[in-house]
């Protein structure tokens, strides 16, 4: 049947117009809401049994690198510098085109079965022809929603496939016509331009602006994060000064970033995504929500590197919501009783669901429950352990705060169930082995080369030697 109604679901539908439901039915037909309502006179449909669930749209990941899961937890006690020195400028280059397709398919299968629905996929390890085409493989192989970079990042390397910026250029021209042309609505094509410090020049910067604008992809793009071993770079100037500052454009973490930038951003039209877990661990601090609040800016939440932190959208909605609650209570008058906090659940649930369908430019297709939008739904357990005896009048509350993604009981994706009754769908058996596999090979090469731990006199190096040259050729001591 082309047509499925969600029974009887507490519908938290992320849109305040329709509120949360109770005891309410979702129509699906053709992969698109048509209509939420109690007891919707239904027949000729699938029907799907929500009682004792909370049916609420899938989360949208704002900035994810998939292609980190065979280094999981590598970066788990590093800070920024560890990062760029053990997976950028080295790790990174150790990856064959067959790893790509493993973690690609094995990372957007974690995202679904943890409620994701939707993800940007930050894919900046695009080394050769092949390692894009499987890169793209995996995600389609895996039924998410996916804006997948092509990124313009590389690792130094000895013997680099791409020759010139042009090369990789010419590569996204064909990939877009290749891979994109079919207007596949699952997968599309967004662009990462290298960050200001690794391009180099702001003509080579302004020409992967240009193709972006050229091709009509969305650009998301590392900014203000903090340099290694330097000050921030004021980057949103940067981009304002080339002309590239514009309403296509998201900026992820954010965090040294001035008031003129801010404004910048808020008149330009652009949005920005934050990755909780991550910044609060390498300093740079607490997401900047309240200044984006209050100029009007779209942002998102995503889980950035499986390299460093967890897959799992719960845990960074909650992380990210303590983190500012802490902040801003504390920055209060000391003597003040203060009642209620600062941000509340619904307010991070928003983050993480139209907040980063806002930061892909996909609000109108996704990250509500709203009939005419695409049928991107999770159902939640409530009877479950953790989850029974929840408060049916603050659903938000439960979902940020409790739930975790065990409780996921069924997801679907154009309203394509991709997991039912706790289960994914896809071969889930094949894509961990293929993961397993490509993360030992990973590991195996990496080893033979010294291991992880690069002096940074080296690392800095290798980094010159991106910015300073059209193909990032280095001569490897290790």
């Amino acid at each position: 049947m082309t047509r499925k109604l969600i029974r009887n679901g507490l519908v938290v539908t992320g849109d305040p117009a329709l509120g949360d439901l109770s005891d309410a039915d979702v129509l699906i037909e053709n992969g698109t809401i048509v209509s939420i309502a109690p007891q919707l006179e239904i027949v000729d449909a699938e029907v799907i049994d929500a009682r004792n669930r909370i049916v609420m749209p899938g989360f949208v990941d704002s900035h994810r690198h998939i292609w980190q899961g065979a280094l999981r937890s590598v970066c788990a006690d590093g800070s920024l510098v560890d990062y760029v020195r053990v997976i950028r400028m080295h790790a990174a280059r150790f990856f064959t085109a067959e790893d790509m397709y493993a973690v690609q398919l094995h990372g957007a299968l974690e995202a679904l079965d943890a409620g994701v629905t939707s993800v940007t996929d930050y894919c900046h390890n695009l080394l050769t022809r092949d390692h894009a085409f499987e890169a793209i493989r995996g995600v389609r192989e895996a039924g998410i929603r996916v804006v997948w970079n092509y990124g313009f990042n590389y690792p130094p390397q000895a013997d680099p496939s791409f020759r010139t910026l042009e090369d990789r250029i010419d590569f996204a021209r064909e990939l877009a016509e290749t891979e994109f042309a079919q207007g596949d609505a699952l997968v599309t094509l967004g662009v990462a331009p290298e960050e200001t410090n690794f391009a180099g020049s702001p003509e080579r910067l302004s020409a992967q602006f240009a193709l972006a604008r050229e091709l009509d992809a969305r650009v998301f793009w590392h900014a203000n994060s903090g340099g290694v071993g330097g000050a921030a770079h004021r980057d949103v100037a940067a981009i304002a000064s080339l002309g590239a500052l514009a309403s296509g454009v998201t900026l992820v973490h954010m965090h040294d970033t001035d008031e003129e930038e801010w404004r910048m951003v808020a008149d330009s039209g652009a949005a920005v995504a934050f990755t909780p877990e991550t910044e609060l661990q390498m300093g740079m601090m607490w997401p900047s929500t309240r200044i984006c609040e209050e100029l009007g800016i779209p942002f998102g939440i995503g889980t950035d590197i499986t390299s460093n932190n967890s897959a799992d959208m719960f845990a960074a909605t909650r992380i990210g919501l303590q983190a500012l609650r802490c902040y801003y209570l504390d920055s209060t008058e000391k003597s003040a009783l203060p009642l209620g906090t600062p941000n509340s659940c619904a307010d991070a649930f928003a983050w993480a669901t139209i907040g980063g369908a806002r930061a892909l430019g996909l609000e109108d297709q996704i990250g509500s429950l709203v009939p005419g939008k695409q049928a991107d739904i999770v159902l939640l357990r409530t009877d479950t352990i953790g989850m029974v005896g929840w408060d049916r009048d603050h659903p938000a509350r439960t979902i940020v705060q409790q739930a975790r993604p065990s409780d996921v009981d069924a997801v679907l994706v154009a309203g394509e169930f991709v997991k039912r009754n706790g289960q994914l769908l896809g071969d889930v058996g094949r894509a961990c082995e293929l993961l397993g596999a490509a993360s030992a090979r990973v590991h195996a090469r990496i080893r033979e080369s010294g291991g992880f731990d690069v002096p940074l006199d080296e690392t800095i190096a290798r980094m010159q030697a991106v910015s300073r040259s059209e193909d990032g050729k280095y001569d490897f001591a290790r």
